[in-house]
């Protein structure tokens, strides 16, 4: 009987071990933050050291506005793993003099597709000065930044096209007007922005903007202020259709207005005229970069 008690924990214990990863080593990622935050995304690196439970240091930045590495400790159960930073081991803060730096915990699952590790979960946390909950995001981090980049080519954080979705289909009218071709453009990424703006003076244009028709964002008044929207490609046809729909002509017609296509580290600008007799559409011709 004491034979089969050993054996039994024993078996126990060897589950325990394998069951959990190793996740020791450096981590490259990105975290998002909701609307309200400093920014929309954010590089992040994790440098972890496994045994009972997890110690390291996490590092976030943004090129030439801020850096940060605060310890951290944390525990993994089996895929499950949970990361908490500490206030008293701020080790590097350089930010804007109107941020405050947020103290975060992450929740991450591991999982593998084929060879690539990915931690992928979500962020949370609170202010440094008083305690106020910092607007949380979704973190994702891989081995190597040429991984991490897979992942953010197959769409990141935003939801991919369902593949059985309908294939679009175009017309050269939509709502009563006249589609009029203003640009083509080859992109290499399928998860894109559109910046829009007010062309020089800002009359109250107000515009709908859509994807293969179906509506991205309706009735955007345009400002000085950039009106921001990501997207997916539809990576399953060769043109991509982005509309400006006028809503209205503003105070002094057509409506017009500035966009800009962000494209990775390509920025493509775009004057765009619209009216109540035709709608300007920019079409986008999807050419992804092969590593070699």
């Amino acid at each position: 009987m004491k034979i089969l008690l050993y054996v039994a924990i024993f078996s126990l214990l060897i589950t325990a071990s394998v069951s959990a990863q190793d996740v020791s080593g450096k981590w490259y990622g990105k975290i998002s933050q909701g609307p309200g935050g400093y920014s929309q995304l954010y590089d992040l690196e994790l440098d972890l050291n496994q045994n009972a439970n997890i110690t390291g240091e996490s590092y976030s930045y943004i090129t030439n506005i801020l850096d940060a590495r605060v310890g951290l400790s944390g525990s993994i159960s089996g895929n499950h793993i949970e990361l908490q930073e500490s206030k008293e081991l701020i080790r590097q803060e350089r930010l804007p003099f109107s941020w405050v730096l947020c103290i975060k915990k992450f929740i991450l699952t591991y999982r593998k597709e084929g060879d690539i590790e990915y931690l992928q979960g979500d962020w949370s946390g609170v202010s440094k000065e008083d305690g106020d909950a910092c607007v949380p995001g979704k973190i994702i981090l891989s081995r190597t930044k040429p991984e991490l980049q897979k992942f953010f080519d197959k769409g990141g954080f935003n939801n991919p096209i369902p593949p059985d979705s309908p294939i679009p289909i175009f017309t050269s009218n939509f709502n009563n007007t006249v589609i009029t071709k203003v640009s083509e453009i080859i992109v290499n990424h399928p998860v894109l922005q559109i910046r829009i703006y007010d062309y020089m003076k800002v009359d109250n244009d107000t515009v709908s903007v859509y994807l293969n028709r179906s509506s991205l964002t309706k009735n955007a008044g345009i400002s000085k202020h950039a009106v921001k929207i990501d997207f997916n490609l539809d990576t399953r046809i060769d043109l991509n259709e982005i509309l400006l729909f006028a809503e209205n002509l503003g105070k002094i017609p057509p409506n017009t207005s500035m966009m800009e296509i962000i494209d990775g580290k390509h920025i493509y600008k775009l004057k765009i005229e619209s009216d109540k007799q035709k709608t300007a559409a920019i079409y986008l011709r999807y050419r992804p970069i092969i590593q070699r």
